[in-house]
């Protein structure tokens, strides 16, 4: 049989549309199932971080999680989250109650276990950042629950002060100081710096009007705030910078 003329039957052929669009199909289909399975089990680990931060500080609404990164599957495989944006409020242990908490966790770990099982006795967190914001009323709240006649309220701006009756060798003196704001470890240190409402103290009553004023706010409830490195007073409440490495967050 005679060939056309001017076809070469050593030519490749070319793929049908059919073909093409077979294959397009296909791999539609592969990166939607990729999409689909990314998604799932990124809000199945938003979940779990949220249910152990929710059991281990107490809030009442549970925190929100975003757990980032562009490829999430590889993290959940590894069982390590390079980076989780945590919010939460009314974080509350003991006397204390903390208005809202921001925080970022970086190098996250989660077994891939616990997440098909979706729950964990257990997080590891080896770095650690968070914004904490302690309302005055909150603050003034925990100073009545732990037997401090004070009052704490916002001055001139930035600024501080300290209000309340308190006993001084037999006697009920009433003051109020300026106070300065700083940190121990894990804990607001809170001292006056200089008192006024009150004359002709000694040297001994104003050391004992000093120790009476000044007070500490352990930050307990949150699980990552190992060291404060910065405090900010604003008209509402004080704003704690915290920060803490090889953290372990158990429920």
């Amino acid at each position: 049989m005679s060939e056309r003329a001017g076809t070469d039957p050593r030519s490749p052929r070319r793929p049908s549309r059919r073909t093409v669009g077979i294959a397009l199909g296909v791999l539609l289909g592969t990166v939607l199932l990729l999409w689909g399975s990314d998604l799932l089990a990124r809000r199945a680990a938003e979940g779990v971080v949220a249910q152990a931060l929710q059991e281990r500080t107490g809030t009442v609404e549970e925190p929100s999680v975003k757990v980032r990164g562009l490829f999430f599957l590889p993290q959940v495989l590894r069982g390590r989250y390079d980076e989780v944006e945590i919010a939460m409020e009314g974080v509350v242990s003991g006397p204390l109650r903390i208005d809202a908490v921001d925080a970022r966790l970086e190098d996250v770990y989660l077994s891939f276990h616990d997440l098909l099982l979706g729950d964990t006795d257990r997080l590891l967190v080896v770095d650690t950042e968070a914004d904490v914001f302690l309302s005055y009323e909150d603050l003034n709240r925990y100073l009545e629950l732990t037997g401090r006649p004070l009052t704490l309220e916002a001055a001139d701006p930035g600024e501080l002060r300290v209000i309340g009756a308190v006993e001084v060798l037999g006697a009920t003196v009433e003051a109020s100081a300026d106070v300065a704001l700083g940190a121990d470890g894990g804990s607001l240190v809170v001292e006056p710096t200089r008192f006024g409402g009150v004359r002709g103290l000694s040297g001994v009553s104003e050391l004992l009007l000093g120790q009476r004023f000044t007070f500490r706010v352990p930050l307990d409830p949150l699980p990552f705030a190992q060291e404060i490195t910065g405090v900010e007073a604003t008209d509402s409440g004080v704003v704690v910078d915290v920060t803490g490495d090889w953290v372990v967050i158990e429920p």
